[in-house]
């Protein structure tokens, strides 16, 4: 199977529906092209997910990007910003109660890790278009709360964040599938 193929099939599929099923295939052309052709020893989504709040080329690349507002991005992130701040965004896989995501505001391999000043900021919101790790940790916590928890698709508020989550996620698949120079620091 060619994997490369497979993840643009993803990536073209986004396009074509609905934005909760836009983001789902947006998502799998994510993890999968983190995990085969960026990241491949990550061993994990996780580890995955962490290696790319750690990544300052990649994070450039993109902040870049938003700052000249490439795909309406920058707007679709301030949008984000706006819901999180009036209402965090917390995590709830597997649970009837919204729970604080652990590796918010946390690129540390281990969470552990967290310094006392990360583990004294609020979780659940971005703080400015600059803070790529949460950023990353945002599309990763959609996608857990879509896949385990309750997205509802009538939700206004789901259907800000997934649309808007969406797009912002749209432009880095875009640039990770077709811009060589991206993972050139990972390898």
């Amino acid at each position: 199977m060619n994997y490369d193929d497979l993840i643009k099939k993803w990536h073209i599929k986004a396009s074509e529906e609905d934005y909760f099923s836009r983001y789902v295939f947006e998502y799998l052309a994510f993890i999968a092209t983190l995990r085969k052709k960026g990241f491949t020893s990550a061993g994990s989504d996780r580890k995955a997910i962490q290696l790319l709040k750690q990544n300052v080329h990649i994070s450039n690349l993109y902040l870049r990007q938003v700052k000249y507002n490439a795909g309406n991005v920058k707007e679709a992130w301030e949008n984000i910003i706006n819901e999180l701040n009036s209402s965090p965004l917390g995590n709830v896989s597997r649970t009837e109660e919204a729970r604080e995501i652990g590796y918010w505001n946390c690129s540390h391999d281990v969470i552990d890790d967290k310094t006392k000043d990360e583990k004294s900021k609020f979780s659940g919101v971005i703080y400015n278009l600059e803070d790529w790790e949460n950023m990353v940790e945002f599309w990763y916590s959609i996608r857990n709360n879509f896949f385990h928890g309750g997205k509802d698709p009538e939700n206004r508020r789901d259907q800000l964040l997934i649309k808007n989550g969406f797009i912002t996620l749209k432009l880095l698949v875009k640039m990770m599938i077709y811009d060589d120079k991206v993972f050139v620091s990972v390898h």
